[in-house]
């Protein structure tokens, strides 16, 4: 095996379990998103904290909080965009991926009886949003399942460790949230002070 395949492949394998691990919290997150609430509220009752009168009074510190939020994702999204429009433009190989994926995959080439035919089409269109959306890491899942030789592992190892950066960026970033440090939390002791430093730094709150 050619160095350059050995380094995508290994690579390639990397980006499947880091996205596997995203995945597994964003599921976790979605039941610690609540228990996080309902457990800072009940604290907040329970410490006569006034979560009504610490919103009002600092509405447009939270109103920023979400802007700048959701202006961070946006700006990230345009950057993964960019990136990929990028390398289309500078790479013949680039452009030729998905034309390889699509020379094996595309419905038309597949007849109705062939068992293949439900798990090709769902492969297209998955490979066909990657390269939308600029998944490089998911578009070459594809490749690599349908055994599709690439002809420059170099281009294909450049969109892999960026697409490895980007989902790390996003893993530290769900684990620093504080849904998923109250989750983390070995005890009563540690839920309290992941209370207290969200109350600060939404409310700037000092007990």
């Amino acid at each position: 095996m050619k160095k350059g395949k050995f380094k995508f492949l290994t690579l390639l394998n990397k980006y499947r379990s880091m996205k596997h691990e995203l995945k597994y919290m964003k599921e976790v997150l979605r039941e610690a998103h609540k228990e996080f609430e309902l457990y800072y509220r009940s604290w907040c009752l329970d410490n006569n904290v006034d979560i009504g009168e610490l919103n009002k009074r600092n509405q447009r510190k939270i109103d920023m909080i979400f802007i700048n939020e959701k202006s961070h994702k946006l700006k990230q999204e345009l950057i993964a965009k960019e990136f990929s429009k990028e390398k289309k433009e500078e790479s013949k190989d680039a452009k030729d991926i998905f034309k390889l994926i699509a020379r094996k995959l595309h419905p038309d080439t597949i007849s109705n009886d062939d068992p293949r035919k439900n798990e090709f089409e769902e492969d297209f269109k998955k490979a066909a949003n990657a390269n939308k959306s600029g998944k490089w890491g998911d578009l070459f899942d594809i490749v690599e399942k349908h055994k599709i030789n690439l002809n420059n592992y170099s281009m294909a190892i450049e969109c892999l460790e960026y697409d490895i950066k980007r989902i790390s960026s996003e893993i530290t970033k769900e684990k620093n949230s504080y849904s998923w440090l109250l989750f983390e939390a070995n005890n009563e002791k540690e839920k309290q002070m992941i209370v207290k430093r969200f109350l600060k730094q939404m409310f700037g709150w000092e007990g």
